[in-house]
């Protein structure tokens, strides 16, 4: 074999090996980026994992649901009688808009949005506006309706 063409060989197939190189890194990066985009931004999945429920201990006068039942959370809940609520609850004592669960990751935070009637946690009255924690067991009482929170 001539040296020319000997020469010209091993340099294409430097740059061919460099280039394979490069494509492996390249896939590698792109990899690597949608795994860090599907971790990073919330899935229905995750969403459950992060919700917790409500079992309805009291139901007041609302007959939609009895005591035992299982309310789904979503990370953010809203509570009242009005049907742009997440949870609507019928019962007398409830008013348009009453409260606010939130899901920080770590803690449900319950929030009365200026009820007429009042929001407690195991008997205690939050103020209006002002988010208070809630542990998983703790009962909440929404007017006239009590529940516990399971997470």
């Amino acid at each position: 074999m001539n040296l020319i063409t000997l020469n010209t060989l091993l340099f294409a197939g430097k740059w061919v090996l460099i280039g394979l190189v490069y494509l492996v890194l390249v896939v590698i990066v792109i990899t690597v980026r949608r795994e860090m985009i599907s971790h990073n931004s919330p899935t229905e999945s995750s969403i459950a994992m992060a919700a917790g429920y409500l079992r309805v201990i009291k139901s007041g006068s609302d007959s939609h649901v009895l005591p035992g039942k299982i309310l789904p959370l979503k990370p953010e809940t809203r509570l009242g009688a009005e049907r742009d609520n997440d949870l609507i609850l019928h019962d007398q004592f409830v008013s348009r808009h009453h409260a606010r669960l939130r899901w920080d990751g770590m803690v449900w935070w319950v929030e009365d949005i200026g009820s007429s009637n009042g929001t407690s946690i195991n008997g205690q009255r939050c103020l209006p506006g002002i988010p208070q924690s809630m542990t998983g067991g703790a009962n909440l009482q929404i007017g006239d309706m009590i529940f516990e929170l399971i997470v």
